[in-house]
């Protein structure tokens, strides 16, 4: 695995646009980055999205492996991006590398914002600090410590579960249209019409 972290997250965004490409989505990468990481389109009706991807390795623990633990992965996100409807929404994509494979969940940016807020509300029992809300935060930065245990995963205080390895109904797979096999040329598209 490559020990520049560039190249990491680089892969885990191949792997991300890969995957879409394989369920029919076309993939657009921005030229200059401010935030999105990846538009995708539905070549039919235009539909379009955006999406951020962030890729992990997991956390390193001190001491001897334990089988069956969990294992962790720290994504940094933006509070402002996380924070902000826009006319085309956001979907994170959260990479996960575990030994040779990826485990990936796929949240809207409008449910990642609801379980923020569910957590900083929540009531805190016990050691440690309460995490910080948006209105006293110093920085835009904003940690999320995922846990994975076989299918079990969390985050922010509650199971994330019902987003791994699994797509939302809006990037259900995309059908027919432009580069299907066996569809005929539209008129205009490069073939002479009699």
């Amino acid at each position: 695995m490559s020990e520049k972290k560039t190249h990491f997250g680089r892969a885990g965004e191949y792997f991300a646009m890969s995957e879409l490409l394989l369920r029919g989505w076309n993939v657009a990468v921005p030229v200059v980055d401010v935030g999105d990481d990846v538009f995708v389109i539905d070549d039919n009706d235009k539909t379009t999205w955006r999406l951020q991807v962030k890729a992990s390795e997991r956390m390193v623990k001190e001491g001897p492996a334990v089988p069956g633990a969990a294992e962790s992965f720290k994504f940094s996100l933006s509070r402002t991006q996380l924070r902000t409807a826009q006319p085309v929404e956001l979907f994170y994509m959260l990479m996960m590398r575990l030994g040779r494979g990826w485990r990936f969940l796929v949240i809207p940016r409008e449910a990642l914002s609801e379980i923020r807020d569910t957590f900083v509300d929540a009531e805190r029992e016990g050691p440690g600090r309460p995490p910080v809300g948006d209105a006293s935060a110093k920085t835009d930065g904003l940690a999320l410590v995922v846990e994975l245990r076989n299918e079990e995963v969390s985050g922010w205080g509650v199971s994330l579960g019902a987003y791994l390895d699994r797509w939302p109904e809006q990037l259900a797979p995309v059908a027919g249209g432009p580069g299907s096999v066996g569809q005929a040329p539209a008129q205009g598209a490069g073939v002479a019409a009699n």
